[in-house]
Parts: structure tokens; C-alpha cells; sequence
């Protein structure tokens, strides 16, 4: 009866020892490829797609990466071994990158081509560089402007536009590549040579071909249709005839304003123009109804105004 008992006793204690033993095991921390131990992850957002890489615990990737955004316009290199910290010195946890829509000031004697591209957190200490590739689109260059003198140029909000020395362009797959120490707002630039007409003081809008400025063009109680570009732009170019045709048709309906925005930096800064041509639709009272970038079709422009009961 004792020895029954006992067994009894025993069983017991086994029953209850057995998922306290279980529920004390820990997860392995996470491994890279090789089955190295990691420590921490860190989560790559590139335009909305996302990426996960290892650390150990000094913030080291474990394994070179190659990280490309959903549509292919943004590339992060990184290679294996590179130190990526937060400002308190620990292995970053996330890197964003988003396209930045904020007003900045126009770089010198440039033009920004296409999009520009916001790194965060700026704070992140990374040693060695990483490699950035942005896209472009060809079609967009400016007149005389020859793909090989792009380049990407950092942007901080105390400095303005700088550059860095290295740079790489791919002609076949029209990209840029160059070498960035730190997070902040990158974007492709096209070198421009300076004209005459862009050290006027003085406004250079267009109504056809009469001259008349934006905020005339705004109070007039008549929608308008404003584009902001450059005479060396060749998509702005290939617009100006379009613009003339819209405004002597719509003469008394519409405010055809072209303004150039190398000559006017403080209306193009409030607008928050980056890439041109842009076309912004206004109506009647000036508030913004559309904006179009590149290269807007008469046809589109039309669709557009009849939508708003022009016509």
C-alpha cells in the first residue's frame, strides 16, 4: 500500500513538473543564411516594401544585402559587416524610406529629375557608406544635358544641395549610383548652365503672349492653368505650343500662366514644385483643383477643364 502510494506521489510531481520544464525553454535567437546567431533585426522599408535584416549586438550585418523598392526605383547596398547604430549607439531597428513632398530650396544651376527620396532616421550612424541607386527617366533630361552628368546630391535643410564625389551612371538601365555616410534627403540632379534670363530680378509669366503673374492670373475670378518649367526643359518645350493653343481658345474662359522657375524661387518653393514641368489647375476662386508632372496632353489638359465645366 506504501510503495502504491509513493508511485502515486510521484507521478504526480512528475505531471506537474513537466510543462513548468517545457514552458521555461527559450526561442533561439533568429539566424542569417550561414546559421549564424543573430541578436536584433533590423526592418528596411523601401517605398512601402519591406525588408528584414540580422545584427549581431554590436549593430554588424550579418550578410551583404541588396534591397530594392516594389517598383525598382530605389536600391539600398549594404554590405556585410557594416556597423548600423541609432544615435544612442545601439543596432538600428528600422530604416524608411519615403518620397519627400516638402518644399525644398532649388539647387544651383540644376534641376531635380524626378522624384526626391527621404532616409530615416537621420540620426543612424552607418560606417561604412552605403550604396543608393535612384532611377531616372530619360525622356525627362534637360536640354543639352547628357546622361553621364547626373548625379545624386544630399539635401540638408541648413546647407542646401551638396555632392558627393562618387557617382556611377548605368545608361542601359538609366540609374545613378553613388556612396552616402548618412541618412537625409537624396535626389538625381541635372547639371544646367546658367542663362542670362535667370538672374532677372524680374517675374517671367506668360499668358499667351501677353505677360500677366500668378497672383493676377488668381484674383481674376477665371480658373488657371499654370505650368512651372524652364526654357532648357525639354518636356516644357515640347508643352509651350499646347499652352498657346489652350490659351487662345479658352481666352475668355481660362488664365494660361507659364512661369520659369529658375527666375521665380520663392513661387516655386511655395508651391512645392520638384520636378518640371508641372501643371497646377486653379479654379475661379485660386484654390488648387489638379497638378499634373512631365508632359500633359492637350487632349488630357481638355478632358480636365470639362471636368470642371470649362468649355
Amino acid at each position: 500500500m506504501r510503495l502504491k502510494t509513493r508511485l502515486l506521489t510521484l507521478a504526480l510531481l512528475l505531471s506537474l513538473c513537466l510543462p513548468l520544464a517545457v514552458s521555461c525553454q527559450q526561442a533561439a535567437p533568429p539566424a542569417d543564411s550561414n546559421g549564424e546567431v543573430a541578436t536584433s533585426e533590423l526592418v528596411v522599408d523601401l517605398l512601402s516594401k519591406t525588408h528584414t535584416l540580422l545584427l549581431d549586438s554590436e549593430g554588424r550585418l550579418k550578410s551583404r544585402a541588396e534591397l530594392s523598392s516594389g517598383d525598382g526605383t530605389v536600391t539600398l547596398s549594404i554590405d556585410a559587416g557594416t556597423t548600423l547604430l541609432s544615435n544612442s549607439n545601439r543596432p538600428l531597428s528600422q530604416i524608411q524610406v519615403e518620397i519627400d513632398t516638402s518644399p525644398l530650396a532649388l539647387p544651383k544651376n540644376a534641376v531635380v529629375l524626378g522624384a526626391v527620396y527621404n532616409l530615416k532616421p537621420q540620426e543612424a550612424i552607418l560606417q561604412p557608406s552605403l550604396k543608393l541607386t535612384l532611377s531616372y527617366d530619360p525622356s525627362e533630361l534637360p536640354e543639352g544635358v547628357k546622361e553621364n552628368d547626373l548625379y545624386i546630391a544630399p539635401y540638408d535643410e541648413v546647407t542646401g544641395w551638396g555632392k558627393y564625389s562618387y557617382k556611377k551612371v548605368d545608361t542601359e538601365s538609366h540609374r545613378v549610383i553613388t556612396q552616402i555616410d548618412r541618412m537625409t534627403k537624396y535626389a538625381i540632379l541635372a547639371p544646367l548652365t546658367p542663362t542670362s534670363s535667370q538672374s532677372s530680378s524680374e517675374p517671367s509669366t506668360q499668358l499667351g503672349s501677353a505677360s500677366i503673374s500668378l497672383e493676377q492670373a488668381l484674383s481674376s475670378g477665371k480658373p488657371t492653368l499654370a505650368e512651372f518649367g524652364s526654357k532648357t526643359c525639354v518636356p516644357c518645350k515640347m508643352m509651350k505650343p499646347v499652352l498657346d493653343e489652350l490659351a487662345v481658345e479658352y481666352q475668355d474662359k481660362l488664365n494660361v500662366v507659364i512661369i520659369e522657375v529658375y527666375e521665380q524661387k520663392e513661387l516655386t518653393r511655395y508651391y512645392r514644385i520638384m520636378t518640371i514641368p508641372t501643371q497646377i489647375v486653379f479654379d475661379g476662386n485660386g484654390k488648387e483643383i489638379t497638378r499634373h508632372l512631365g508632359f500633359w496632353s492637350k487632349a488630357e489638359i481638355v478632358a480636365q477643364l470639362k471636368k470642371m465645366g470649362i468649355e
